[in-house]
């Protein structure tokens, strides 16, 4: 017997059978679903959403709980390689259909960057002509200046731990 599978957000409606698991029939009519174990229910890569007629579908295996859980009922997501259709139902398979975006040609750039002479020497009057730069003021910090000689800074370092009070002892 045939139940007629409708895809969403595409609308097209497949006749399924009841016998064999969905991700089969899906493969066999040309959609692509994905799946690192070839459908032994052990990646959980084929989950597909259920939009309508919950009540169609075979219940959960012990393979789907442990992949899943037991939140199907508040998900909708049910692995399409354990799930076999008894009715007219509705599925959401867009996140297989995602395809990568490609924004235009990609440029490959060379692996060896060859610059002419006049390049380099242009860059480097460019850098010569730059203000230089404030030295970082933490470089060598303990190396200060002699107007500091004789005073040390307090870091709290070199002394010793107070010894700690109970209740006891008070």
């Amino acid at each position: 017997m045939t139940h007629k599978l409708t895809l969403w957000p595409s609308g097209e409606v497949l006749d399924v059978s009841g016998e064999e698991n969905l991700f089969a029939q899906l493969k066999k009519s040309g959609k692509k679903i994905k799946s690192s174990c070839g459908g032994c229910a052990s990646c959980g890569d084929c989950v597909i959403i259920v939009k309508s007629g919950e009540d169609h579908l075979s219940p959960p295996g012990f393979e789907e709980l442990r992949l899943l859980g037991n939140v199907f009922h508040i998900t909708k997501e049910r692995l399409s390689c354990q799930l076999k259709i008894t009715g007219d139902v509705t599925i959401d398979i867009s996140a297989h259909e995602k395809k990568p975006i490609s924004v235009g040609p990609v440029e490959k750039k060379p692996a060896v960057v060859v610059r002419k002479k006049s390049e380099i020497e242009e860059k480097a009057a460019q850098v010569a002509a730059e203000p230089p730069k404030k030295q970082d003021e933490w470089f060598k910090h303990w190396e200060k200046p002699e107007d500091n000689i004789g005073k040390t800074k307090q870091l709290g370092g070199n002394k010793r731990p107070k010894p700690f009070k109970s209740d006891s002892e008070n």
